[in-house]
């Protein structure tokens, strides 16, 4: 696991959002995958963790498919290519039929995440880093993909008060002072406010 560290050398607290952008879903909304507000003269550090995850939630009833009440098992994964289908299994009474994450090691596609929905109703995908999603969480028709290029670099900027992990980011804002950081990176932010934030490498 490796760390980035962000030092607050403004007065005030300030909230930095951590963030990858989609690449095979350019129009996908970024997300803040962490968020830290490091005090004035302090620093936070954040762990990046080298694994990544697979998150399915979908409907335990398929005429209501998108009241999203029930996750399949989560599936880890350390790769950068990977492929997984979601498939049905049934219950042991076989009265209900429930989402299951099946990995699959054949037909891979270089530094690409795969996932591919043979279940019978759509399902909401998450691709996870450490405990929590790098982008935002999409749902995948009966028969439909989602891929994604987990390598992406990460981003640090600068966002408002309100802004919380998970939320989407809006571009203008972090277009502002986005700076693109990588593991091991010390970046450090410096302005006011009234002034307007930069960020820069230690």
């Amino acid at each position: 696991m490796s760390t980035i560290t962000l030092i607050n050398e403004t007065g005030e607290t300030v909230r930095l959002a951590v963030f990858q952008k989609p690449v095979s879903n350019p129009t996908l909304a970024t997300i803040a995958w962490q968020v830290a507000a490091p005090p004035p003269g302090g620093n936070s550090v954040i762990q990046i963790p080298d694994d990544f995850g697979l998150q399915v939630r979908y409907s335990n009833d398929a005429s209501r498919p998108d009241q999203l009440d029930t996750s399949a098992k989560p599936a880890s994964f350390a790769e950068t290519s990977a492929a997984f289908t979601i498939d049905s299994v049934a219950s042991q009474d076989r009265r209900s039929n429930g989402a299951v994450i099946n990995q699959s090691f054949t037909d891979l596609v270089l530094n690409e995440v795969r996932v591919v929905n043979n279940f019978s109703i759509g399902v909401e995908a998450s691709i996870l880093r450490g405990q929590d999603a790098i982008y935002e969480p999409q749902v995948i028709w009966p028969g439909g993909l989602f891929m994604e290029d987990v390598r992406a670099s990460m981003f640090v900027a600068v966002v408002s008060q309100f802004t919380y992990k998970g939320q989407r980011l809006v571009q203008e804002e972090i277009s502002q002072t986005q700076l693109e950081v990588l593991e091991g990176d010390s970046l450090i932010v410096t302005g006011s406010k009234w002034k307007g934030y930069s960020l820069t490498k230690a």
